[in-house]
């Protein structure tokens, strides 16, 4: 009898339980879900490989320092993805005041990311998640 008094308190437990566990998972930051540190820069590592193969816009890249842009595109989606990671450059009107970027530009080095990140095999889910919080950049990168 003292059982059955225990038993809907115990599934009760399990439930809440199980319910905090589906919560914690939905809201871990989009950095870990995209997998982590070793995932996303080895995104990054890709996506310099393709933009620089990218005819459309690898001259955009011709004069820069790309260890340096590699550590401060990481360190930029690591922050915006939730990650441990704090962007330490300059921001994106300033860094991009001086180049001609269009909006055509803009989309092929987004187009070159989705290829960097299917090629480590992020998800194509989070792969928007990510895009989306890049996008309000857009303003403060093209010029024409």
């Amino acid at each position: 009898m003292n059982q059955r008094k225990w038993l809907p308190a115990c599934a009760m437990l399990l439930l809440f339980t199980s319910a905090m566990s589906t919560s914690a998972q939905a809201e871990e930051p989009l950095f870990f879900r995209m997998g982590g540190e070793a995932k996303l820069k080895a995104a990054v590592d890709e996506l310099v490989v393709v933009m620089l193969a990218d005819e459309r816009i690898n001259f955009v890249f011709a004069q820069t320092e790309l260890s340096k842009f590699k550590h401060l595109l990481y360190t930029q989606l690591c922050e915006l993805a939730g990650g441990p990671c704090i962007y330490d450059g300059r921001d994106m009107r300033t860094a991009h005041a001086k180049l001609p970027i269009t909006n055509a530009h803009f989309n092929a080095l987004t187009e070159d990311l989705y290829i960097a990140f299917d090629r480590v095999g992020v998800s194509y889910p989070l792969q928007n998640q990510m895009i989306a919080l890049l996008a309000p950049m857009q303003r403060d990168i093209v010029k024409r």
